[in-house]
């Protein structure tokens, strides 16, 4: 059985987009590596993440959550659906590269 797989290129939304932003919020998302609205709802939504958002940006959790609204507003419903659903990347280590086992566990 062959499955097919529907691929849509969608262009991330700017920063720059997200209403009511800051220039120097949007600077310090961009430090973190965190360009667009998408990568701010992601980051959002890991465990830990909107904390981790407050403590990079100097800002409360509750200015963060705010944040992470606004930027979903940019979204449309799939593309914020899928930003906010979890990723089991356990089996990758840190990255692509395939953690090795370690030396105590069986072989």
């Amino acid at each position: 059985m062959v499955t097919r797989v529907r691929l849509i290129a969608v262009k991330d939304v700017p920063l720059e987009m997200i209403e009511g932003i800051p220039d120097e919020l949007a600077d310090k998302l961009k430090q973190l590596w965190i360009t667009s609205a998408e990568q701010v709802v992601a980051t959002g939504s890991t465990p830990g993440g909107t904390t981790a958002l407050a403590d990079h940006l100097g800002i409360s959790e509750e200015e963060v959550a705010d944040l992470i609204a606004r930027a979903r507003k940019q979204l449309s419903p799939e593309i914020a659906a899928e930003m906010e659903t979890p990723v089991d990347t356990s089996e990758f280590g840190l990255g692509a590269i395939k953690p090795q086992k370690r030396r105590d566990e069986p072989h």
